[in-house]
């Protein structure tokens, strides 16, 4: 029966229906189809922060190792957020920060970065000269709608990562490429796929060495602030590119008032940006919604397309115009609001999770505060935008599972680099987004990504397995056979 035994292991190694899944291979990973594994870490704690916090008690800003390093650049950090009273609605960390404090305007936050060597800092509201307004979470007060008001000095965080090898490879990955918040701060990075992305991670290095920190832009949310309280970068994408703007005369990342600790201070005003697109994620379950000046309050609060585990699942949230000149790009949502101010304009869409459902924020849509902002002064005034209708997609990504996915439907293994685009500043006129009103609850879209997959590739892969199954069977029949005749001779 060695013989047999020899044949049948030869035979499943080179037919590709057996996989060993190896973690730190990333390559046999993304060949195997897998969709995402469990993330590479989990902070074994959650920490305590606490906004306006005296120094001594550190809460306002701390400092950790993340366990199970990646030995390179996470590919994906994500810190959840829970206020101290016990609910169980996650809020997400940010990679941005739009206020200093210099305003009695409140303004909330859990922001963070990262580096290469496995270090990430995490940093809430502290007043440095000017108003104790910052707190840890807020979901703008009376000039929000949303189901409840949120308004936390102290919560619990705690991160997760992600390596290359816990991702498929993405189908796009740009090279490190400059901005500037004085002289370059349009770009536009096309991916060329043709189809709109499944998720779009975009990283700013705080420099150009693998040394430096790395902070995760954010889509959605933006401010008409002047000055140095004009700060983080705002991204968008569709099936062909990915939109950059940063603040005119701002800074593109800045701790240096307002947030952390002294030994915080950030200010970052030139850096590189990084774009990973991924166009094909199977296990996706998504769903769409409408939210224009229309929606009722109560409909904020909208059921996920499947159960989440907050542990391991990935979910995904991005809002996407209904008319202007960013029509159909997606933005990403933001984890707490930093411009409740009504006296500027600012625009955005805050939420939060838990395990069946996902509640939205947004600002009273009343002709100066909108669902997405992008005015003059971010961008050199390319592509503004002032939208008060948006189809707000939920995606959900199940970690762990094997995809059903051909491989003329992967994500490619390679990374390509695709034109940058750099546009002179500009001043085109601003287009106020429609108002035109559709019901949330008739204009729910159901998405699920795992049922997609070609028909004729399914039937091909069964009636192959079925065929190789069958010759296996005629194989072992056949050597037993010959070994049993050998045995009476």
């Amino acid at each position: 029966m060695n013989k047999a035994r020899h044949v049948i292991w030869l035979l499943l190694l080179t037919s590709g229906y057996f996989t060993v899944f190896v973690r730190g291979n990333c390559s046999v990973t993304s060949k195997a189809g897998n969709c995402t594994t469990n993330p590479k870490a989990v902070s074994g704690t959650w920490f305590s922060v606490k906004a306006q916090s005296t120094i001594q008690d550190n809460d306002v800003s701390f400092i950790a190792e993340m366990e199970e390093s990646c030995n390179e650049l996470p590919l994906k950090v994500d810190v959840q957020v829970k206020a101290h009273t016990g609910s169980d609605f996650i809020f997400p960390g940010s990679g941005i920060t739009q206020r200093t404090d210099d305003s009695d305007s409140p303004y909330g936050g859990v922001v963070y970065k990262y580096k290469a060597d496995s270090s990430i800092r995490i940093m809430v509201p502290k007043r440095e000269n000017g108003k104790s307004s910052g707190i840890t979470l807020f979901s703008g007060g009376s000039s929000w709608d949303g189901v409840i008001q949120v308004n936390e000095t102290a919560a619990d965080v705690r991160y997760r990562v992600w390596c290359r090898c816990n991702f498929p490879t993405p189908a796009f990955e740009s090279s490190w490429t400059n901005i500037d918040a004085r002289n370059n701060n349009f770009l536009e990075i096309n991916h060329g796929l043709g189809i709109m992305p499944d998720m779009v991670i975009v990283q700013l290095r705080h420099g150009s060495t693998d040394r430096d920190w790395v902070s995760d832009v954010m889509g959605s949310m933006s401010t008409s602030r002047t000055g140095k309280e004009k700060s983080g970068l705002i991204y968008a994408y569709n099936s062909r590119t990915v939109r950059i703007w940063a603040p005119e005369n701002g800074n593109l990342f800045n701790l240096a008032d307002g947030w952390g600790l002294p030994r915080d201070v950030d200010t970052v005003i030139s850096g590189q940006l990084k774009v990973y697109v991924w166009s094909y994620l199977m296990n996706t379950k998504s769903k769409s919604v409408t939210i224009d000046r229309r929606t009722s309050i109560p409909n904020l609060q909208v059921p996920l397309p499947v159960p989440l585990n907050i542990d391991h699942d990935i979910l995904y949230f991005t809002i996407s115009p209904t008319n202007g000149e960013n029509r159909g790009f997606a933005f990403p949502g933001v984890g707490s609001v930093q411009n409740a101010d009504t006296n500027t304009q600012y625009g955005g869409v805050m939420y939060s999770y838990s395990s069946d459902k996902i509640r939205l924020w947004h600002p009273k849509l009343d002709g100066r505060h909108f669902l997405v902002y992008v005015s003059n002064d971010w961008g050199g005034g390319h592509h503004t935008q002032s939208a008060e209708s948006v189809t707000a997609r939920i995606s959900v990504w199940k970690a762990g599972q094997i995809c059903l996915i051909p491989p003329s439907h992967r994500t490619t293994p390679k990374t390509t680099t695709f034109p940058v685009t750099t546009l002179k500043p500009s001043h085109p006129s601003m287009s106020l987004g429609n108002a035109s009103a559709r019901d949330l609850n008739k204009k729910e879209l159901w998405y699920d990504r795992s049922v997609t997959v070609p028909v004729l590739w399914l039937v091909v892969g069964g009636g192959g397995l079925l065929l190789l199954i069958f010759l296996l069977a005629i194989i072992i029949y056949c050597i037993c056979k010959e070994n049993s005749s050998n045995e009476f001779r």
